[in-house]
Order: C-alpha cells, then structure tokens, then sequence
C-alpha cells in the first residue's frame, strides 16, 4: 500500500443482501441496500509504513423490504426532507453521518485496529443501542472494512501466485472466523487504466459464542467469488465486487432454524 500523510479519498461500499429464513413453520425473506460514502484523511504514515487514517461517515443510504413484519422501510442522509421522527431507520442511522473512525493498516493493508468515536458510543441511550452496537461498533466496522479491503502478499507475485489473510469478528458472541484467499490474474486494462487484478474468494467458520444460552448454528453451505482491482500507480485498490451465499442452520428451543443468505459488496476507491 502507499499511504501518503495528508492523502484523501472516498470509499463507496453498495452492500445487496437477500436473506430467506424458515423459522419452525414460518416463512420470510427480507432484502436489504445500504450505500454508504466514507471520506478517508491519512493522519500517519509511520516508519514500518503503516498508517492511520480517519474514516467519517459522509453518506448512508438504505432501503429495507418483507422480513418477519413485511414492512418497507427507506433513509438517505442526503435527503433534506427527511423525516427523522416519523422514520426509524433515521433515528438509527442520522447520528452516524459525521462519525470519525480511527483505522489503522498495515503496510499490506491489514486492519489492525478500529477506534470508534466516543461520542457515538456513550450516545446509545436508546431502544436502539442494539443496532448501533451491531452496525457501527469497533468490531463491526473492523470486520467489514476486512472483507471489502484488499491485503497485499509480503512478496513479489507473478501470474497465479496464491495467498491468504485471516480475520475474525465478534468471537465473545459467536461470531465468525473468516479466511480470504487471493490468485493474482495479472494486469488488465480497465477503462483505460492499468489496473491488477485480484481473483478472491472467502471461508468462513462459525465461532461458539460463550453468552450463556446462546443456540448452535452450523454452515450447512457457503460459497463465493469475488474480484478486485489494484492501482500500482496510486498505491492503492481501485475498485472491487464480491459474492457470497451462506446457509445457517440450527435449534432455537423447540423450532429448527434454516437462514440462507446471499450478499453483493460492491467497493469503489476514489
């Protein structure tokens, strides 16, 4: 990576999901789009060439349909008449824009570390403490800045070199742990740019969560592929798209539990 102090950037992440659940003898299937624009500062460049920056909340739009309840729900930040009393997704998501996160990477672009503000975190006083703690908590937004980020290898590559990074999110509350594997496909033209080209593709293994009464979940089947795209000339990823689909399945008291999820994260550097 080549993190220059003082650099900036926007990183756009449109993140698709399709989730089908069969709950006992209940039916549902909910689809969810959120876009969301971070504006990246390079604060840091230190001597082994990692770097931090800061990552604030400039955008969130967000669309949710069916689910258990059926309901419709829509927020975008950057619509001025926005209800924020009548619509709960606002009252959930309008206190993020303008949040600061504090990430640090590696030199390959690993994320080491992810401080979220403070005001943020000692502002959920609400109903909706939950999903603050699940969306933008340090562990959340590590763990999705990990799957959308590339990682360099540590050594020169040619066409069809191999090589993996590991990461793992949430672990106290059963979280996941996740490999990432990448073939390097050599140099492509991408609208006139000369770009690298990443082959990826993604495992992960559920964690046993250690909250008492937690229930036992299994990977029944996962796939997904992915592609992303590197700037030798900027120093940094250019833009990339992965799948994935994940079938959950387990007990909850007395009702068996199917989940199938399928997820479409498209990132864009500029």
């Amino acid at each position: 990576m080549k993190f220059v102090q003082g650099a900036e950037s926007t990183i756009s992440l449109v993140n698709k999901t399709t989730v089908d659940t069969k709950f006992g003898e209940n039916k549902s299937k909910a689809d969810l789009t959120m876009a969301m624009d971070l504006h990246q500062s390079v604060i840091e460049v230190k001597s082994d060439g990692s770097a931090v920056v800061i990552q604030k909340l400039a955008r969130i739009k967000m669309e949710s349909t069916g689910g258990l309840a059926g309901v419709t729900l829509e927020f975008d930040s950057n619509d001025p008449k926005e209800d924020d009393q009548a619509n709960a997704l606002s009252q959930v998501l309008r206190p993020l824009i303008g949040a600061q996160f504090e990430v640090t990477y590696s030199d390959r672009g690993v994320v080491l570390d992810v401080k979220p503000p403070a005001a943020l975190v000692k502002s959920r006083t609400t109903n909706w403490a939950v999903v603050y703690q699940q969306m933008f908590s340090g562990e959340s937004f590590k763990s999705m800045l990990s799957q959308s980020s590339v990682v360099l290898p540590e050594k020169p590559v040619s066409r069809g070199t191999k090589w993996k990074t590991n990461f793992s999110s949430a672990p106290q509350a059963g979280g996941a742990a996740v490999t990432v594997s990448y073939v390097y496909d050599g140099t492509v033209e991408v609208d006139g740019k000369q770009l690298e080209k990443l082959d990826v593709t993604m495992v992960m293994k559920l964690l046993e969560s250690k909250l008492p009464d937690a229930p036992r979940l299994n990977i029944k089947k996962q796939s997904s592929s992915g592609t992303m795209y590197f700037d030798n000339q900027t120093g940094k990823m250019s833009h990339s798209v992965v799948k994935q689909l994940m079938q959950i399945e387990g007990q909850i008291g007395a009702m068996s539990l199917l989940q199938q999820t399928i997820t479409d994260v498209t990132t864009t550097v500029k």
